[in-house]
């Protein structure tokens, strides 16, 4: 069975009994936990400011699932204090930050760097018994699709380093059958499992030189993601790890800017239409 979460980013104004309160109300187990600054927990306080907020979720009966984080080098301030705390407290899964991609000509130069940043994070992982994900993120990063990630990651250890595999960003940049190829080739790299759907919409603000194109995000049950066949496909793996509702109906990036209960009740919806196919037996 999948570990069902939902991503926190969007419910940044609730702090942790407010935050347990309304995860325990969807019925949903645990949390994909924001510790990067401007989250839920500062990484310079998560020594002392994780395990409040984990013993404040768990009182209504929520736990932490994963950790969103902000890491890419394991020499940046509070990074290595991260996953330790992450291990202390038997957070199996983060996800890492981007490394974004700096332009035509460099990306050689660029997978060469990321790599030696991902050989000096695994160790440290390995000595915690965590295991991080790299999110397959649409647009100008590193990883933007699975195939990019594998080529990181491909020399690192399965028990460290794997795929945090968004249905919505790699449909964008594999619409029709690349998504579906993606997963099958990282099928025993996958380690989290991001829930989302967008669409294509065209802008009425584009300036010259500017693509007149934009994504969305929709509604689980609208857009292009093939939620049921994807969700079908993780079945055949077969898949356990942390799936994370991602709700992000915040902002210009989504089809209509949510807050409160909007935004509660929306994620409901997504809930509702998902867990289902998660949970059915086939």
């Amino acid at each position: 069975m999948v570990q069902i979460c939902v991503f926190s980013k969007n419910f940044q104004d609730l702090n942790a009994d407010r935050l347990g309160r309304l995860l325990s109300g969807l019925k949903v187990p645990g949390v994909d936990l924001t510790v990067r600054e401007g989250g839920h927990v500062e990484p310079a306080k998560v020594v002392a400011d994780l395990p409040r907020f984990l013993e404040t979720l768990k009182q209504h009966g929520v736990g932490v699932t994963m950790l969103t984080t902000s890491i890419t080098d394991i020499h940046a301030p509070n990074a290595k204090a991260v996953i330790e705390a992450a291990g202390k407290l038997g957070v199996r899964f983060i996800k890492l930050g981007y490394w974004n991609y700096r332009g035509w000509g460099h990306y050689r130069e660029q997978e060469r760097a990321v790599r030696a940043d991902l050989a000096g994070i695994e160790p440290v992982l390995l000595a915690n018994g965590v295991t991080a994900g790299i999110h397959t993120h649409s647009g100008d990063y590193l990883g933007l699709n699975t195939n990019y990630i594998m080529r990181l990651i491909e020399d690192r250890d399965p028990k460290a380093l794997g795929v945090f595999y968004d249905i919505g960003h790699n449909t964008l940049e594999g619409s029709n059958v690349g998504w579906r190829m993606d997963l099958d080739l990282a099928r025993d790299r996958i380690v989290m499992v991001a829930l989302k759907s967008m669409l294509w919409e065209r802008r009425t603000d584009a300036r010259a030189g500017e693509r007149p194109w934009r994504w969305k995000v929709v509604p689980l049950s609208d857009g292009l993601a093939d939620v049921p066949a994807f969700i079908g496909f993780l079945k055949q793996i077969p898949f356990t790890g942390p799936v994370s509702f991602h709700s992000e109906y915040k902002g210009d990036y989504s089809w209509r800017d949510l807050a409160g209960q909007d935004l509660i009740d929306q994620t409901r919806r997504d809930l509702d239409y998902a867990r289902p196919l998660l949970e059915s037996g086939s």
